[in-house]
């Protein structure tokens, strides 16, 4: 329910920001409701702080492309060339990016919300993954092959991980907390200092109730949970270790052959 709450709240802040006052390509629009640049070449055109919703850029090339700080509500960016575009400080929700190209693409500073990555790591090194998904809440990367990657640090608060392959691969010092990883083969990753858990307040009773990161049905033999933390309600409020009889219980795993705190 939070989740969806954030994710409402950010589409209607999105939409309801007007453009800025920079002006964008000749011929492009600088703000727009459903216009379609489907497979068009806008390769190295000015988009930046353009406010568009239901952009249809469906296999465009926007190869270093400048889509700074550019407001984009349920933009489909599927199979587009997005390599080397700047994104930095852009915020984006319930956009497509699946199976996008993002090579080299910058995206500092940006807000993602609800957005599906599915297939956006064939191609894509480890960097390029850390920056997409940096501010990421809720985002889909379901069934993606993830395995031996480098993604500690990365912010995907809420997001769809199921079935995802992700042996050996790092998650150390990353926020993935309410996350789904159900099914996911996760043998030898690494979950050092990662935000695991999170307490929320029950709008109902006020008591405060422990979620975790969903470890359902997940291969974890030989994955690392030492040093995981358990965090409260706020970015400001402190996080403590994560202990395993915890962990267990609200990751809806018993965590065979995983180490344990």
């Amino acid at each position: 329910m939070k989740r969806t709450i954030l994710f409402s709240a950010m589409l209607c802040a999105i939409a309801a920001t007007t453009p800025s006052a920079r002006s964008v390509t000749a011929g492009l629009p600088s703000s727009c409701v459903g216009c379609s640049f489907a497979g068009r070449n806008l390769r190295g055109s000015d988009l930046g702080g353009v406010a568009y919703v239901g952009a249809d850029f469906k296999g465009a090339d926007l190869e270093n492309a400048d889509v700074r700080g550019a407001k984009l509500v349920g933009a489909d960016f599927q199979d587009a060339d997005l390599r080397n575009a700047n994104f930095s400080d852009a915020r984006m929700a319930g956009a497509n990016l699946r199976g996008a190209r993002i090579a080299g693409a910058r995206f500092a500073g940006a807000e993602l919300a609800g957005v599906d990555v599915r297939g956006v790591a064939d191609g894509a090194s480890d960097a390029d993954l850390r920056g997409l998904l940096q501010r990421c809440v809720g985002c889909d990367l379901a069934d993606s092959q993830l395995s031996g990657r480098d993604l500690s640090g990365i912010g995907i608060v809420g997001g769809n991980l199921r079935n995802v392959k992700a042996s050996g691969t790092s998650f150390a010092h990353a926020d993935v907390r309410g996350a789904n990883f159900a099914g996911a083969d996760l043998r030898n990753a690494n979950f050092e200092s990662a935000r695991l858990c999170g307490t929320n307040v029950d709008a109902d009773d006020g008591d405060h109730r422990i979620e975790c990161a969903s470890l359902r049905d997940a291969d974890v033999r030989g994955a690392n949970f030492r040093g995981a933390l358990l965090c409260g309600p706020r970015d400001s409020d402190p996080c403590t270790p994560v202990d395993a009889a915890t962990l267990r219980a609200h990751a809806r795993s018993p965590l065979d052959g995983a180490i344990l705190p």
